[in-house]
């Protein structure tokens, strides 16, 4: 994975791609609203490294991450882009990275999956 995005982070940030919110379900029902779909993309806490700062985690024994792996981030940290390549992406600091996940795991935020 590239970044295509056309945003490069600088000193501590990272750049992730956010876990793609679904907009409709298998049967077509609409899940999310313009609004709803924007409160949800910055509550998510899951994304892909795309690309790193040259000062990530210098003051640290090691990485925590790497581009290319699944991470954990605080919830509704850093700040909402859209890339050049019309996606969604989230610049973090460092230190919000909470953790590495699976590829196929995926957390779900309790208060967001209510009802679904």
């Amino acid at each position: 994975m590239g970044n295509k995005s056309g945003i490069t982070p600088v000193g501590w940030r990272i750049l992730v791609a956010p876990k793609e919110i679904a907009e409709k379900s298998a049967g077509g029902i609409i899940l999310n609203t313009e609004v709803s779909r924007e409160r949800e993309n910055m509550a998510n806490t899951t994304g892909i490294v795309v690309a790193m700062g040259v000062e990530c985690f210098l003051d640290m024994a090691s990485p925590w991450c790497k581009v290319g792996d699944k991470v954990s981030f605080a919830k509704y940290a850093g700040l909402l882009y859209k890339g050049k390549d019309g996606l969604p992406y989230r610049m973090i600091n460092d230190k919000d990275v909470t953790g590495i996940l699976d590829e196929d795991l995926d957390l779900v935020d309790p208060y967001l999956s209510k009802g679904s």
